[in-house]
């Protein structure tokens, strides 16, 4: 029966699997544009993964559709009314004696 052996310090470097990945943005271009060209000659939609590229490249290009705007447009409106709302309220409470007088009424 052999015993185990002690390890004292490092045998090796530690390794790695990382491989380099390098960005041409010519090399994007043309690819994008070459799969534009198919889908218009085949008449497909775009691919989603392509939309999803391109939606990160040029945020301003991406198109906001009416439901999405017309949600923003009154989620923003909701927030203004109960801003107003409990603003009164606050003016109310702090700088008249509307409040005193209703709980003297109970």
């Amino acid at each position: 029966m052999e015993l185990p052996r002690v390890k004292i310090g490092r045998r090796h470097h530690k390794q790695f699997n990382y491989i380099p990945v390098f960005y041409d943005e010519d090399k994007e271009d043309l690819h994008n544009r070459i799969e534009k060209a198919k889908s218009e000659r085949d008449g497909t939609v775009e691919g989603f993964e392509n939309r999803i590229r391109m939606a990160y490249k040029h945020r301003d290009v991406v198109p906001i559709d009416n439901h999405a705007r017309k949600m923003k447009l009154v989620s923003q409106l909701r927030v203004l009314m109960f801003v107003i709302v409990f603003s009164m309220i606050a003016y109310l409470v702090f700088y008249t004696n509307t409040i005193n007088i209703i709980f003297e009424a109970f």
